[in-house]
């Protein structure tokens, strides 16, 4: 028998969902457990946004499911993946009608995710921050909300973009990587 996650049998209308290229902003459809995807447009590469193989870290038969063990660098930590996932659909739903702020949005975030690896700082406050900084505050209150995240969680990425928008310091790693991918995904 299949895990129910990942056996075509058990998904629900949500298996299939398309995402804007974070290079050109065309539509790139996905299946939820597909890795990588290629944009048909323009060739860019990149990572599926809201796969989430959370359940390979802990359970005995991941290498039978899956065909391998993923790394716990690659399935965030304490259902991080979850609150991505959650995230992304808000800002898509956000930003319809506005694909090049959704592809700078998505551009923003994987660069976050990359850094955020490298150089510390809570990974749920850095890719929630990354993926709402084009949001205005009343936005930014309502999305979080929606996805469920805690009051910690939502008074931090809320002082990260303050701060950001502000131009202010923070003793915060996660300005400074949300500052940082941002101007990466400006370039």
């Amino acid at each position: 028998m299949r895990c129910p996650g990942q056996d075509p049998r058990y998904w629900t209308e949500d298996r299939v969902f398309e995402v804007p290229c974070p290079e050109c902003g065309a539509a790139v459809e996905f299946f939820k457990d597909e890795s990588m995807g290629r944009c048909r447009k323009c060739g860019h590469r990149f990572r599926n946004p809201g796969v989430d193989f959370g359940c390979a870290e802990w359970c005995s038969l991941a290498e039978q499911c899956l065909g391998f063990v993923p790394e716990t660098s690659l399935t965030p930590p304490s259902g991080q993946g979850a609150l991505a996932g959650r995230l992304l659909r808000e800002v898509k739903d956000a930003l319809t009608g506005e694909p090049s702020r959704l592809a700078c949005a998505l551009r923003t975030y994987h660069h976050a995710k990359e850094l955020v690896a490298k150089q510390g700082g809570d990974p749920r406050v850095v890719m929630a921050a990354a993926l709402l900084l084009g949001l205005g505050p009343p936005q930014v209150k309502r999305v979080l909300d929606r996805v469920g995240a805690d009051e910690d969680t939502v008074r931090r990425v809320t002082e990260v973009l303050d701060a950001f928008h502000a131009g202010k310091p923070l003793e915060a790693p996660e300005l400074t990587v949300v500052r940082q991918a941002d101007a990466l995904a400006a370039r």
